[in-house]
C-alpha cells in the first residue's frame, strides 16, 4: 500500500491531540470514580494502576497486530473511535456507579470500576504502537521518528492534564469535559477516514501479500549480534516505568505537605511530570545516538535519572528554606502563590528526573526494534513492559515504601533501583572499560540501598513548623497522609498545631475551638436526642467528644480518611476528653461520603467537619452530598456541618448555603465568630428555650465554649426564610460543576473573611423567631445586640483597626454584663 501523502503530516497532530484527550479522560475518570470508590490515596493509586495496566495490555496486544494490518490508518481510526465512545459511555456508567445507594460488596464495587477503565485504556494503549508503525514507514530514521512521536504525544498529554485541571472541569463541568474529549477523538477519526488508505492516484490501495513484501534488513541489536540482550533492555524499561510513577506518587506526597492542597496544584505537578517526558524524548529525537552507542546512552540515562532523583530529593527536603519562604514574600497575590510556587518547585524537583525517563523509554524501544517490519510488535512490547513497571510503581510507593521508609528514604531506594538497572547494562559492557568501570554502578547502588534502609528517618513537615521552629510532638507517614503534631516553644502549655499533610486539622485559636464545639453541641441544644450518630472527620476528636458527652448516645461512628489521627489525638486530651478510648466510638478508616453511601442510614445525627472545600473536600459541599445526608437521617434527625467564611468569595459562600437550603429547606446558619455551622433539620426550627437552657447548663463550664443560654441563642445567624431570600440567585454547587473545588481566583483574597462576616451580619435575624417560651425576651434582645457588636468588632480587628474593634467589644461588654464570653474576648484582643 502506498500511504496517502497527507498521512505523515497528520501523524504528529494526531499523536498530540490523542495524548491531549487521553489525559482529559484520565483526570475526569479519576475524579468521577473517587465519588464512588472514595477520595482516598489508596483508591486513587488503584485507579491509576488500573489505568496504566489497560495501556500496557493494549500496547502489547495491538502492537502485535499493527505490523500485519493492511491499512494501519484504518486500525488507528477504529481505536480512536473506540476510545471516544467507550470513554464517554464509561463516564456515564461511572456516574451511575457513584450514585448507587446501600451496602455493596467490595467485589461488586470494584469490578465495574475496573472494567470501565480497562476497556477504553486497552484501546488507548494500541494507539501509540500503530502511530509508531506509521511514523517509521519509508526511510525515516527509526530513533528520531520514535523520539519525535513520543515527544509530541507527551506534549499533548501535558496540555491535557493542565487544561482539564485548570480550566475545563471548572468551566464545562465533569460531563462537558468528557464530551469534549470524546468529540475530539471522533474528529480525529473523521480526519483519518477522509485521508488514508488511498493510492497517489486516488484509487484504493491493496495491501501487498506477505510473500510479495520486500525484505527489510534488520537493524536492531538482534540483527547485529551485539549490544545488550533484549531481556536486559526490557528490565531497564520496566525499572524506568516503575521509578517514574513511584516518583510521581512520592513527589505528590511531599508537595501535599509543603503546599496548599488544591486540585490546581495536582494538575500542575502531573503536567510538569509529563512535560519532563516531552523534554527527554524531544532531545532524543534531536540528538539520537549512533547505533553503536545506544546501549551506552541508555545506561547513562538510567544513571543520570538516579543522580537527578538524589539531587531532587536533597532539594525537596529543604524546599521551604530554598523556595517557599523567599518567594512567598515576593508573591503578594495569594492565587499566584497557589499556582506559581508549586510550578516552580515542580520544574526544579519533578521535571529533571522525568526528562531522563522520557529519554530512556523511546531509546529502549528503539533497542528492541529489530527492523521496520516489526516496529509495531517490538515497540508495543517495550511500551507494555514499561507500563507494567508504571502499574507496580505507585502501588509499591503508596502501600509499602511510604509507610515503611517514609518519602525521603523511599526516593533514595528508587534511585538505588535505577543505578542497579544501569549496573546490569554496565556488566554487559554497555559503559565500556574494564572491571572497575563495570563495577562502579553496582557499588553505587549498594551504597544508596544501604543508606535508604539504614539511615534515620527524615521528617517532612509543613512549612509553618519549620519557619517558627516548633517542637515536633507526633510524626507519622501513613498511606493516607503525613500526620504532624507540633507545639510552640514554651512547654506543655504552649499552643499546639496539627496537620494532615499541610491541612490544619484543628485551629489553635479560641474561635476555632468554639466552632468545633458548636458543631457537636448545637443539635443537642436544639432538642435532638441522638442515640446513633455519625461524625465525618475525626480530626483531633473535639467535635466527636462534644457529641459523646450527650446523654442517651449509644452508637458513635466516625469516618476518617487518616485513621492515624486517633493516636495523634492523645496530645489533645484536655480538649477531647480522651474520646479515642470511648468504647462507643467505632472509627472507620476511609472516605466519609463513600461510607455514608454504603451505609443503610438511620442516623439521628450526622456531623461533618471536613477540611476547607478548596483543599480537597469539595464533594462534601455539593447538592448530592446534602441529599445523601438527608436520605440517611432517621425521622427527626439533624445534620450539623462546618461552613468556612474564609477563602470563599460571596458567590461561593452564598452558593454553598443555597445548595444546602435546596436539600434542607428548613435549615439554618449559626455563627461561631470567624466560622459558621449549617444546621439541617427536616421540620421548621422551633426550640423550647427552657429545655435549651437546661441542656446548656448540663454541658458544664468550658473555657473554649461559653454556655450562657442567651449568648448561645444569639449565635443564630440565618433562618430558613432569610436563606431563601439571600441565596435566590446563587448557583447550585453540584458534583458535575463543583465550583468550590475548581474555585475562582478571588476566593483566596484575604479580605473575604471580613466581607463575608459583614454580608451575613447584615442579614442576621432576630433569634427570638426560633425560640418558644423565652422567659426574658429583653435579655435575649440584649444578647443579640451584643453579638452584632462583636461581629463588627472582630471585622474591624481583622481589617487592622484594633483600637476600634476593642472599643466595640468594651461597648458590648458594658451593654451585656451577663455574657461570660465578652470579658474573655476583651482580654484576648487587648
Amino acid at each position: 500500500m502506498i500511504p496517502d501523502r497527507r498521512t505523515p503530516r497528520l501523524l504528529l497532530p494526531i499523536a498530540c491531540l490523542s495524548g491531549f484527550t487521553f489525559l482529559i479522560f484520565e483526570v475526569a475518570w479519576h475524579r468521577q470514580l473517587s465519588l464512588g470508590l472514595g477520595a482516598t490515596v489508596a483508591a486513587a493509586t488503584a485507579v491509576l494502576s488500573t489505568f496504566m495496566a489497560g495501556l500496557g495490555a493494549g500496547a502489547w496486544w495491538w502492537g502485535g497486530r499493527a505490523d500485519g494490518a493492511p491499512r494501519p490508518e484504518r486500525l488507528l481510526a477504529l481505536l480512536l473511535l473506540g476510545v471516544g465512545v467507550t470513554g464517554t459511555a464509561g463516564h456515564e456508567l461511572a456516574r451511575a456507579l457513584a450514585a448507587r445507594p446501600g451496602p455493596v460488596p467490595a467485589v461488586a464495587e470494584w469490578t465495574p470500576a475496573v472494567v470501565l477503565l480497562l476497556v477504553p485504556t486497552f484501546l488507548m494503549g494500541g494507539v501509540f504502537p500503530v502511530l509508531g508503525r506509521l511514523a517509521t514507514a519509508g526511510g525515516t530514521p527509526l530513533t528520531a521518528a520514535l523520539g519525535r512521536l513520543y515527544a509530541v504525544e507527551t506534549l499533548g498529554s501535558a496540555a491535557g492534564a493542565l487544561a482539564a485541571g485548570l480550566v475545563l472541569l471548572g468551566a464545562l463541568g465533569q460531563r462537558g469535559t468528557v464530551l469534549l474529549a470524546g468529540g475530539l477523538d471522533l474528529a480525529l477519526v473523521a480526519v483519518l477516514l477522509a485521508g488514508p488508505g488511498r493510492e497517489r492516484g486516488g484509487a484504493a490501495a491493496e495491501a501487498d501479500p506477505p510473500a510479495a513484501r520486500p525484505a527489510v534488513p534488520r537493524t536492531g541489536p538482534a540483527a547485529r549480534g551485539s549490544g545488550p540482550a533484549r531481556r536486559d533492555v526490557l528490565l531497564v524499561a520496566f525499572v524506568c516505568g516503575l521509578a517514574s510513577l513511584a516518583l510521581q506518587a512520592l513527589w505528590f506526597r511531599l508537595f501535599r505537605v509543603y503546599f496548599t492542597n488544591t486540585s490546581y496544584m495536582f494538575a500542575l505537578v502531573s503536567a510538569t511530570a509529563i512535560a519532563g517526558s516531552f523534554v527527554g524524548s524531544a532531545w532524543l529525537a534531536r540528538r539520537p545516538p549512533a547505533a553503536a552507542d545506544r546501549a551506552r546512552a541508555l545506561a547513562r540515562a538510567a544513571l543520570l535519572f538516579a543522580a537527578l532523583t538524589v539531587a531532587a530529593t536533597a532539594l525537596a527536603a529543604r524546599l521551604p528554606q530554598a523556595l517557599l519562604f523567599p518567594f512567598e514574600t515576593a508573591l503578594a497575590d495569594p492565587f499566584l502563590r497557589v499556582l506559581v510556587l508549586p510550578l516552580l518547585a515542580a520544574l526544579l524537583v519533578v521535571l529533571p528526573p522525568a526528562a531522563c525517563a522520557g529519554y530512556a523509554l523511546p531509546l529502549a524501544c528503539r533497542l528492541l526494534v529489530r527492523g521496520r517490519d516489526s516496529v509495531g510488535r517490538d515497540f508495543g512490547l517495550g511500551l507494555a513492559v514499561n507500563t507494567a513497571g508504571s502499574v507496580a510503581g505507585p502501588l509499591l510507593a503508596t502501600f509499602a515504601l511510604l509507610p515503611l521508609l517514609g518519602a525521603v528514604r523511599a526516593l533514595l531506594l528508587l534511585a538505588a533501583l535505577l543505578v542497579g538497572a544501569a549496573a546490569l547494562l554496565a556488566a554487559r559492557g554497555a559503559l565500556g572499560g574494564r572491571g572497575p568501570v563495570r563495577l562502579a554502578p553496582a557499588a553505587a547502588a549498594a551504597v544508596l540501598l544501604a543508606f535508604a534502609l539504614l539511615a534515620p528517618a527524615a521528617p517532612v513537615v509543613p512549612p509553618s513548623v519549620t519557619r517558627f521552629g516548633r517542637e515536633l510532638l507526633h510524626y507519622r507517614e501513613s498511606i493516607e497522609g503525613t500526620l504532624t503534631v507540633a507545639r510552640d516553644r514554651g512547654g506543655p502549655s504552649a499552643t499546639r498545631y496539627s496537620f494532615v499533610d499541610n491541612s490544619a486539622v484543628i485551629g489553635s485559636s479560641y474561635d476555632a475551638y468554639k466552632a468545633v464545639r458548636l458543631l457537636g453541641h448545637l443539635p443537642y441544644l436544639a432538642g435532638l436526642d441522638a442515640r446513633r450518630a455519625l461524625v465525618v472527620g475525626f480530626g483531633m476528636g473535639v467535635t466527636t467528644s462534644a457529641i459523646a458527652a450527650h446523654p442517651g448516645l449509644v452508637e458513635l461512628e466516625c469516618a476518617e480518611l487518616a485513621p492515624g489521627l486517633r493516636d495523634a489525638a492523645s496530645h489533645y486530651r484536655d480538649l477531647n476528653r480522651d474520646v479515642a478510648r470511648d468504647p462507643r466510638l467505632r472509627l472507620v478508616a476511609g472516605d466519609g461520603r463513600r461510607h455514608l453511601q454504603r451505609s443503610p442510614g438511620g442516623y439521628d445525627l450526622i456531623s461533618c467537619d471536613p477540611t476547607h472545600p478548596i483543599l480537597g473536600s469539595g464533594a462534601l459541599y455539593t447538592r448530592e452530598w446534602f441529599r445523601l445526608c438527608r436520605d440517611r437521617l432517621a425521622p427527626g434527625g439533624m445534620l450539623s456541618q462546618y461552613l468556612p467564611l474564609h477563602k470563599l468569595g460571596e458567590r461561593e459562600l452564598l452558593g454553598i448555603i443555597g445548595t444546602f437550603h435546596e436539600e434542607f429547606p428548613e435549615g439554618s446558619v449559626w455563627l461561631g465568630q470567624y466560622h459558621a455551622v449549617l444546621l439541617g433539620t427536616t421540620s421548621p426550627l422551633r426550640i423550647d428555650f427552657a429545655r435549651w437552657s437546661a441542656r446548656a447548663a448540663a454541658l458544664g463550664r468550658d473555657l473554649t465554649f461559653h454556655t450562657e443560654p442567651h449568648h448561645l441563642a444569639s449565635l443564630l445567624l440565618l433562618d430558613a426564610d432569610t436563606i431563601a431570600r439571600l441565596t435566590a440567585a446563587a448557583p447550585v454547587n453540584t458534583d458535575d460543576r463543583c465550583y468550590t473545588e475548581f474555585f475562582a481566583r478571588g476566593c483566596l483574597d484575604e479580605g473575604n473573611l471580613v466581607r463575608n462576616l459583614r454580608l451575613l451580619a447584615a442579614a442576621r435575624v432576630d433569634p427570638a423567631g426560633a425560640f418558644d417560651d423565652v422567659a426574658d425576651p429583653a435579655r435575649l434582645q440584649v444578647a443579640a445586640a451584643g453579638q452584632r457588636l462583636v461581629t463588627e468588632a472582630l471585622a474591624r480587628i481583622l481589617d487592622g483597626d484594633r483600637e476600634g474593634g476593642l472599643a466595640l467589644l468594651r461597648q458590648a461588654r458594658a451593654a451585656d454584663p451577663l455574657d461570660q464570653e465578652l470579658p474573655f474576648l476583651v482580654r484576648l484582643h487587648e
